[in-house]
């Protein structure tokens, strides 16, 4: 026998439907029923508004100790740069940021999250901290005695699969993986039916480096000692990676913010793969206007990801969601909780939300307004705030008076 809980909440609020004065029953991490009114059991949650859980696509946890971004003015490989510098002078940081990060993202409504994961981590910094997600193990290196071992490590991730946390490989971007690398990490994924993840499109530097091995990118290899003159020899576009990419069960391609309209409609034709926008990394390096609404209207599936604390404010994929309101003030709410949430599920390998088993995986949201007569319209508003965050039927994080009056019941 599984345990019954029962929650009363004002607006219950999915991608597809919004209900009012409900109460929600959870048992065995699924929702069980959803009635109307408040029955004689149900806990009191007041007027707020329980969102299917809001998942993180794309992140770098291991950066989660950063106290502000680090600055992403002049060229990007100068951001690489000090990236690459601050972890090897924070080595052992990587297990306290994972468990950091976590706790950020569960406080800010998040249920579900795509990591990165490079080097100096456990499974443990994980299951501790009572993740929900997918670990990506980042694979990279240009030279070919890189390879073997890089695929070694990607083996060595894969065979550490758990029901909680599935895992991928991700080889990091075209400027730092070899194409073979690259080319063995798709055929380990059609293997072992893993997923697979990759930074592609970044900038119009790496454009310029897949066309014609110029540029700042070189010259940031040359300056690592890792640079010869037989890479980058043959023109490549983003498009010979997604056509890789797309062998794969399920691919997530980060940034893709200089994606030609070619290869969106390529990538709109590939069910299993999802373009993971990161909103306010995007604004904060400048890049020209991306292309996701584009790539929807084509058909395609866009997530939502937070990137890293290395050039974000924070973890919150409510934030995400809140500035694409101000920015996109057209766009329906309800397609905004969609590409926030169930589109992110999908991504990451996990069930989505469907009638008949709906994960209990939720956010509660305070309306900064309780009189409205619908959240729809306000529902990411610049007032409104996260207070809950429901992780496979258990609340991971309350608000302090919703704690006090949920224990208290």
């Amino acid at each position: 026998m599984y345990d019954i809980q029962s929650y009363h909440v004002e607006w219950l609020v999915t991608s597809e439907q919004l209900q009012s004065d409900v109460t929600i029953r959870f048992s065995n991490r699924l929702v069980l029923s959803i009635e109307p009114g408040r029955t004689a059991d149900a806990v009191e949650l007041g007027p707020v508004a329980m969102v299917e859980g809001l998942v993180n696509a794309h992140t770098h946890l291991e950066f989660s100790s950063l106290s502000k971004p680090i600055p992403t003015t002049g060229q990007f490989t100068d951001w690489i740069r000090s990236v690459v510098k601050y972890r090897r002078e924070n080595p052992g940081l990587t297990s306290e940021a994972i468990g950091a990060g976590i706790e950020e993202s569960w406080q800010s409504g998040t249920t579900v999250l795509g990591d990165i994961a490079t080097v100096g981590w456990s499974a443990d910094d994980y299951s501790k901290a009572g993740f929900q997600g997918t670990v990506f193990q980042e694979v990279l290196g240009l030279s070919p005695d890189r390879i073997q071992q890089q695929i070694e490590l990607a083996r060595s991730h894969l065979n550490g699969h758990t029901a909680n946390a599935p895992r991928g490989v991700s080889p990091h971007a075209p400027y730092s993986t070899h194409l073979d690398l690259f080319r063995q990490a798709v055929e380990i994924a059609i293997r072992t039916n893993s997923l697979l993840t990759m930074h592609l499109a970044e900038t119009k530097a790496e454009l310029e480096l897949l066309r014609t091995g110029t540029g700042e990118f070189r010259e940031m290899l040359m300056d690592f000692g890792i640079w010869n003159d037989t890479l980058f020899q043959t023109p490549l576009k983003p498009m010979d990676y997604l056509e890789l990419l797309a062998k794969a069960p399920r691919s997530l391609i980060i940034h893709g913010n200089y994606l030609d309209d070619t290869e969106l409609k390529f990538l709109a034709s590939q069910p299993q793969m999802t373009l993971v926008y990161c909103p306010r990394t995007h604004a904060a390096f400048g890049h020209s206007e991306h292309p996701w609404r584009r790539l929807i209207e084509l058909g395609g599936r866009v997530a939502i990801g937070t990137d890293s604390r290395a050039s974000n404010p924070d973890l919150s994929l409510f934030a995400e969601l809140q500035f694409l309101t101000a920015c996109h003030p057209d766009l329906s709410q309800l397609d905004l909780l969609r590409i926030g949430s169930r589109n992110g599920r999908l991504a990451l390998g996990f069930e989505p939300h469907s009638r008949s088993k709906t994960p209990a995986d939720f956010t509660l949201i305070r309306l900064a307004d309780s009189a409205l007569r619908s959240p729809h319209p306000e529902l990411f508003g610049p007032a409104n705030r996260v207070c809950g965050t429901m992780v496979n039927g258990h609340w991971v994080w309350l608000a302090p008076d919703l704690a006090s009056q949920t224990l208290s019941s």
